[in-house]
C-alpha cells in the first residue's frame, strides 16, 4: 500500500496503488500503466475485478466524484518503487509503500481505503475472488 498525504490536512491515509484512465486507454492498459508507475511492478496476466466504488469528496471549489475499480492480483513481494512515475507531483504525496498484514492493519490506528479494507481483504484471503465485483460504499 502506498501512504498518501492527505490533502485537506490531518491524518495520512493509506492506499491501493490507482489513478485515472487516459483517453483512448482500455481499463487494464489503465492498470498496467499506473501500478507500473506507481510501484515499479508489472502486473500478471491474470487479475480480478473485486470490488467497486463510487465515491465523492469535496476538492475546493466543487465537490469531486470518482469511480473506483479494485483488482487482486497474485505476486510475490518485491521492493516498490516510484522511480517509473512521470508525475512529480504524485511523488510528492505519497510518503512510502508498506506490505501490511490484516492483522496488523486491524491493530493499527492508521486511516486505510477503502474503509474496512482490512475485512475486505481478509474475505479475499478466505473466500477468493467475488464471481461477480462487490459494490463497496463509503
Amino acid at each position: 500500500m502506498l501512504r498518501f498525504k492527505n490533502p485537506f490536512g490531518g491524518q495520512d491515509l493509506w492506499l491501493t496503488p490507482g489513478g485515472g484512465i487516459h483517453r483512448g486507454e482500455s481499463d487494464r492498459e489503465a492498470l498496467d500503466r499506473e501500478v507500473w508507475e506507481e510501484t515499479g511492478l508489472r502486473l500478471p496476466t491474470s487479475v480480478s475485478l473485486v470490488w467497486q466504488r463510487v465515491h465523492t469528496y469535496p476538492f475546493e471549489p466543487v465537490d469531486i466524484r470518482q469511480a473506483e475499480d479494485f483488482y487482486l492480483a497474485r505476486v510475490a513481494r518485491f521492493a516498490p518503487t516510484s522511480d517509473h512515475n512521470p508525475e512529480p507531483a504524485e511523488r510528492n504525496v505519497f510518503r512510502e509503500f508498506r506490505w501490511w498484514s490484516v492483522a496488523d492493519m486491524r491493530a493499527s490506528r492508521e486511516l486505510f481505503v477503502p474503509r474496512g479494507f482490512a475485512d475486505l481483504v481478509d474475505e479475499l484471503i478466505l473466500y477468493g475472488p467475488p464471481p461477480a465485483p462487490t459494490q463497496l460504499t463509503g
